[in-house]
Order: C-alpha cells, then structure tokens, then sequence
C-alpha cells in the first residue's frame, strides 16, 4: 500500500454533518469522499490540465473523452427546467444539444420521436374517420358546408401526416449517422 499524508481542516458542524450525509448517500466513507474532492480539484488546476494537454498533443492531439461545464444560477435552472420537460438528466439533455449542434441533422429526443409516432398514427385514424363519417349513407343527411369543410380538411391532414412521417424518418436515419 503506498503511503499517505493526512489533511487536517475545521468546518463547522453543520457542514460536517452534511458532508457526512453525502458520503454515506454515495456509499463510502467522509475520508473517501474527502480524497475524490482532492483528486477532482488537483485534476482541474490549471497546471495538470497544461501537463495532460502538452501529453496529449504528442499523442497525436487525441480529443478529450470528458468534458466539463458549469452553469450557476438562472442558467442551471433553465437547463434543468429544458430537460426536466423532455424527461432528460440535465447532462442527457446537454449531450443531445450539443450533437444537434455539431451535426447537420440532428436527432430528436426519443420521447419526443415516440409521441411524434404517436401522432401520425392519430392523424392516419382521424382522417380514415372523417373519410368514413362522408361515405356512409345516413338517415339525416351531413351539412353542406360541413361536408365541403370536411373535403378540404381531408388532403391537409394527409399532407400534414406525411411531413411528420418524413421527419421521423429523417431522425431514424440520424440516429444512425456514423457522424458520431
């Protein structure tokens, strides 16, 4: 076991207690936790991020395989806002953005394409409705004018239904882009 030097620090008891209640959250011991914050922090300076950039760039300038980005304030709330409505973690919702950024035809969210799905269908069904409610001979006969309102809607709401299909297809096709 390599040998290690203790660190010493005073916080008030409040905090202690509430950094305690964190470490026991994630499963390991106040100590533990303490030594990830000092790993995490030492792996942030600026003089490591310098040390691993001059060693990246002699491997053949090898892209980075984590990134991170702090937001405060109102654009953390945002963020989580965006994402909550999406039913994304915050770094989920992060990830799809920046991929529709970087490619020139982005993908939806998958809930997003599901209820998209779920609207052609519906189109398809009311249209095949009203198609029927026209064709079928009744007692009473249909208004004119809501018979004729009827006749117009009918090739919107193809129209309509196809270009949702088109974009779902257009996100299918993404999704497995070898863009990245």
């Amino acid at each position: 076991m390599a040998a290690s030097a203790r660190l010493l620090t005073s916080v008030p008891p409040a905090q202690r207690e509430r950094f305690a209640e964190l470490a026991a959250a994630r499963g390991v011991s106040v100590s533990h936790l303490l030594a990830r914050l000092v790993d995490t922090a030492l792996a942030e300076s600026p003089a490591e991020k310098l040390r691993r950039l001059n060693l990246s760039s002699r491997e053949e300038h090898a892209p980075a395989e984590k990134y991170t980005v702090r937001l405060l304030g109102a654009d953390a709330a945002h963020l989580e806002e965006r994402a909550q409505a999406r039913a994304l973690t915050a770094s989920g919702y992060v990830a799809h953005v920046l991929r529709a950024h970087l490619r020139a035809n982005p993908p939806m969210p998958y809930a997003e394409f599901q209820e998209l799905k779920r609207v052609v269908n519906e189109l398809a069904g009311i249209r095949g409705a009203l198609s029927q409610l026209l064709a079928e001979p009744r007692d009473a006969p249909i208004e004119a004018s809501l018979s004729h309102s009827v006749l117009r809607l009918l090739p919107a709401l193809k129209q309509l239904r196809e270009k949702i299909q088109d974009t779902l297809v257009a996100n299918s096709k993404s999704w497995a882009s070898s863009d990245g």
